[in-house]
């Protein structure tokens, strides 16, 4: 004999909804009352630059630009158009900068992105400085000209990216070495400019030896009269085999004649 099974459940309707009566439910609130964090609540934001669409986190140029903190307080003037910046339709748009340009910016901005900071070279660095005196980003023009201290080894680039960008205290140390450097090349020449080029040489010829006569040709008689104030020719073996103007320009402190050719603008 066959027996039909029972389709009724195990369990009414009505224990179930008793089952679930008694289960914990997790507090609500309303989305009014709910706050953001102020550590970790990010808030992302899109460039563009030229033809290249950037999503970072708008955070760093919030806090760290007022250029930018400026213009994201600015009311939208159409409230029923997209924010500039809230998706890749919308864009906020970058002028007058070039995508590797603020590629630099970001590499700063973001130094763990890959996990690893990433050492950026002396042209992104320069880029990087670039935009932060555009949009006022004072660490990160801070730390760019920190960097570019020690990957410019050459005085006359110095001289050149402290005027570009109006750094204080790299124009009169790098215009003092130059005026004791043996010779000037032409990568300096180019880097200086001619208006430099023709103060700096005026420094640098501004050496002379003495009106004496060297009756030995070795000019280290005329240098003692007219740096040491000794006419004197001095004992044999206590002196160089010459004295040139070269050799000479190393040894003299060009400080006071620098201030006073170039001035306390070009020195800054």
């Amino acid at each position: 004999m066959t027996h039909l099974h029972d389709p009724s459940p195990l369990v009414s309707p009505e224990t179930v909804k008793d089952l679930a009566a008694a289960l914990p439910t997790p507090a609500s609130s309303p989305v009014g009352q709910l706050r953001r964090d102020e550590v970790f609540y990010c808030q992302d934001i899109v460039f563009q630059v030229e033809d290249i669409l950037f999503r970072v986190s708008r955070r760093p140029f919030e806090e760290d630009s007022e250029s930018f903190r400026t213009t994201f307080e600015l009311p939208s003037l159409d409230r029923l158009s997209a924010v500039e910046g809230s998706s890749d339709e919308c864009p906020l748009p970058l002028k007058g900068v070039t995508a590797d340009e603020f590629r630099s910016l970001l590499r700063v901005l973001f130094p763990n992105i890959y996990g690893v900071p990433i050492p950026l070279t002396k042209e992104q660095w320069l880029s990087a400085l670039k935009l932060a005196d555009m949009w006022s980003f004072d660490k990160v023009r801070a730390e760019a000209i920190l960097s570019l201290k020690k990957l410019t080894p050459s005085h006359a680039e110095r001289v050149h990216i402290a005027r570009l960008h109006n750094i204080p205290g790299w124009s009169e140390p790098a215009l003092i070495a130059l005026a004791q450097q043996d010779v000037l090349t032409v990568p300096d020449l180019q880097a200086l400019g001619w208006s430099t080029v023709a103060k700096l040489l005026q420094v640098r010829d501004s050496i002379a030896f003495g009106p004496g006569v060297c009756t030995c040709t070795c000019n280290y008689c005329t240098y003692c009269a007219t740096w040491s104030g000794n006419g004197a020719h001095p004992p044999s073996g206590a002196r160089p085999t010459a004295v040139t103007s070269a050799s000479l320009r190393r040894t003299v402190n060009f400080a006071p004649r620098v201030r006073e050719v170039f001035g306390a603008e070009d020195l800054f």
